[in-house]
């Protein structure tokens, strides 16, 4: 009869749980092969399951409100039955989204009320294919069963052993390496006191030990085993770099000569590709994570900045929509999972795009339409007090698509005056607009000096006539609005009419010259698309290309012996400049030399004349003490 198979897992007891926490405070979340051999009956996989399904002190645990609801329903769209990464997007463990995706399912299916108990909100009520694990199999998410007054010997076991455990903080290694330093310390004293007794004796003794075999062997604790030390001072790379300026050189000749490899390029622009392909799929995920987030906060920003609007007693309006909202995408969604094939959803299923998700900018961001702006205007100015007396001036017209703009003044000499002002002004606004576009947009004036005119050969006389007019433009808004100093003469401004009728002759030339192209366009004619000519022209490539690779082997050629020349040229015009340098140092060494010699010998001299005229003066005192005593 074969043994029987235990398989791990089943119901969580209190003990269990217990034993799970005060592991998890000693060996952190990373080991869990530790905390899983306190438990006899779970695995590591199980021990991590319960403590991030239940025990986490971070789960939420409050109700689920309806926004909740409708953004868990827009990402159920989005990431169909990928629950572990809704989760951590919802704060909420997969579990809590499974079975509240479900509960809401349900409650649209069965059209039941959306009133209901506190209790009612994480239970699940009827089967399901995603609720069975979270019924019977799923018992890492489930409450624990409480302790029996009489435990079984194997809980008191497990529970005993636990708290050894759990109470040893310092472990067997530890507690070797501490016996083998305190063992190694009193080896050590007890030599030195032996050292320091046959010293006081008068005999010397070595600390190093006089075994051979002994001596030669590694002391992990002081000597690093193996050890390769460098050599002092920066390191030669002299080598390395003569090595890349010939691999440099013979790769530029390479390119030169045959071009680039084909499948080297396809090989770069391969990689390229599935980079791109990479970078777009870790985007599309971070926008997926990020629309939910923005969502989120969205919908906090405008519970902080919304007024309080309390509704009348008995008026759930908002409610009412998110309770219909939800209803409808739960509906969808039933629909979207009875059909067989993604290839015959509904259009409105698979094209809604969720509403939590997206999101409108701020209203600080969006700008006033320029109609709403002048009627705000008009308004206010409707609302000014009436005049008596008032005199209407009409201002000229700037531009066909402005209005008349009108403004009434009093009647009398200070109004008139400042109507003449405006008057003014507004006919050199007007001025400006005839002026060149350089001046129109305020844009940098050259200094003619610096102009080129060009050559006057292959151009029309029209286009000379333009040519010169430029010139003069250019020179009269440089003297004008630059430096009135420069020379040249200024150009007038043109009258309206005049500008008007150029303006009108120039577009008509224009509308000329598109009938003109249009025709052109129109009487080309194309290649033919034929076989025939297709080898033909591929036919004269390949001659053209055979024709410049003749060329190319002598010209090559030639390149590589005047390349070969030149090298050996700056060879021995390195050499020479060497040997100029040597010989300029040594001149310069023997010159500085020579100089230290005279001015040594000066001073050599001057100090043995000294001596002599010492000697001299010396001898005299001699002779004349000596002639003294005699």
């Amino acid at each position: 009869m074969a043994p029987p198979i235990y398989v791990k897992g089943g119901v969580w007891t209190n003990v269990e749980d217990q034993i799970i926490k005060a592991a998890v405070s000693k060996y952190g979340l990373t080991q869990w092969a530790r905390v899983a051999s306190l438990l006899p009956k779970k695995t590591a996989k199980q021990a991590k399951a319960r403590w991030n399904e239940y025990l986490n002190p971070l789960i939420n645990r409050t109700d689920w409100t309806k926004e909740e609801d409708e953004k868990l329903l827009s990402l159920a769209k989005l990431m169909p039955n990928q629950w572990r990464s809704i989760s951590p997007i919802m704060g909420r463990t997969a579990t809590q989204c499974v079975e509240r995706y479900q509960k809401l399912l349900e409650e649209a299916v069965k059209g039941e009320d959306s009133d209901r108990s506190d209790d009612e909100d994480l239970k699940l009520t009827g089967p399901g294919i995603e609720t069975l694990p979270a019924l019977g199999n799923a018992f890492e998410s489930l409450p624990s069963r409480p302790d029996l007054e009489d435990m079984d010997d194997d809980e008191r076991e497990m529970l005993s052993e636990a708290k050894a455990r759990l109470a040893n903080t310092q472990g067997k290694k530890a507690k070797r390496k501490d016996r083998e330093r305190m063992l190694e310390e009193s080896k050590r004293i007890s030599l030195l006191q032996k050292r320091r007794e046959l010293k006081a004796a008068g005999i010397k003794v070595s600390l190093e030990s006089k075994n051979r075999k002994k001596r030669q062997a590694f002391d992990y604790n002081a000597d690093i085993p193996h050890e390769h030390t460098p050599l002092p001072g920066l390191f030669d790379t002299t080598e390395e770099e003569q090595r890349t300026e010939k691999e440099a050189l013979s790769f530029e000749k390479t390119v030169n000569i045959k071009g680039m490899a084909m499948s080297d390029v396809e090989k770069s622009n391969k990689r390229k590709a599935e980079e791109l392909v990479k970078r777009e799929s870790n985007k599309s995920l971070k926008e997926i994570k990020g629309a939910a987030e923005a969502s989120t906060l969205a919908a906090e920003e405008d519970l902080k900045r919304r007024k309080l609007n309390i509704p009348a007693p008995g008026e759930k309006e908002t409610t009412r929509n998110i309770e219909e909202r939800i209803k409808l995408k739960s509906k969808d969604i039933i629909e979207s999972q009875k059909t067989n094939s993604n290839i015959f959803t509904s259009p409105a299923a698979s094209h809604e795009v969720p509403r939590q998700i997206d999101f409108e900018p701020h209203k600080m961001t969006q700008r006033i339409p320029k109609k709403k702006l002048v009627e705000l205007i008009s308004k206010s100015l409707a609302r000014l007090p009436k005049t008596t007396k008032r005199v209407q001036l009409v201002l000229p017209q700037l531009d066909s698509h402005e209005d008349l703009v009108t403004a009434e003044l009093e009647e009398d000499s200070t109004n008139k005056a400042e109507a003449l002002k405006l008057l003014q002004r507004v006919e050199e606004e007007k001025a400006k607009l005839r002026r060149s576009q350089v001046v129109q947009r305020e844009y940098h004036i050259p200094n003619p000096k610096t102009l080129v005119l060009p050559s006057e050969d292959g151009l029309s006389d029209i286009e000379k006539e333009i040519a010169t007019e430029f010139h003069a433009v250019i020179k009269s808004d440089y003297k004008e609005f630059v430096d009135s100093s420069a020379s040249g003469n200024i150009v007038h401004i043109l009258e309206e009419e005049e500008y008007n009728t150029i303006k009108d002759l120039i577009s008509k030339e224009c509308k000329d010259q598109e009938h003109v192209m249009k025709q052109l366009l129109e009487r080309s004619t194309n290649l033919p698309h034929t076989t025939d000519a297709m080898d033909r022209v591929y036919d004269l490539i390949q001659e053209l290309s055979s024709r410049a690779e003749a060329y190319e082997f002598p010209i090559m050629d030639s390149w590589n012996r005047y390349y070969e020349e030149v090298r050996s040229q700056i060879e021995g015009i390195n050499e020479k400049y060497e040997n100029l340098s040597q010989l300029d140092i040594e001149t310069r060494l023997y010159t500085s030399i020579a100089d230290q010699e005279t001015e040594a010998i000066k001073w050599r001299t001057a100090r043995l004349k000294k001596t002599m005229e010492d000697i001299s003066r010396a001898e005299t005192r001699t002779l004349k003490k000596r002639d003294s005593l005699y």
